[in-house]
């Protein structure tokens, strides 16, 4: 399954404050802080996302619960190309292994 997560974009200040003092924001850190953030588990942060599906339906369920599934899902940190010269590593060969079309919705609570 392929998310296009690229589609989600943050706008990410010119400068930020760092002990009362304005310092320049990097290309690296404008970069990261633009896109989604990357699944973190730790003392003080935790961020999990998770891969969600809801049924609708037109008719009457007659009373019952509709079925669903929910699934925690992992985001990779990524580095700008632009910033570190990306390159594939040898013998890299990506393979379609089909698709489905869905609708990504952010929420934001």
């Amino acid at each position: 399954m392929i998310m296009d997560l690229s589609a989600i974009r943050y706008t990410v200040a010119e400068f930020k404050n760092k002990h009362g003092v304005q310092k320049k924001v990097s290309p690296e850190d404008a970069f990261m802080q633009a896109g989604v953030q990357s699944a973190v588990h730790s003392k003080f942060v935790t961020n999990d996302y998770f891969l969600v599906i809801e049924l609708a339906y037109d008719g009457c369920t007659c009373c019952a619960n509709l079925p669903d599934s929910r699934m925690p899902i992992s985001i990779v940190p990524i580095v700008d190309p632009r910033c570190f010269g990306f390159t594939s590593p040898d013998g890299w060969a990506p393979m379609n292994l089909g698709g489905f079309n869905f609708e990504l919705q952010y929420f934001n609570y």
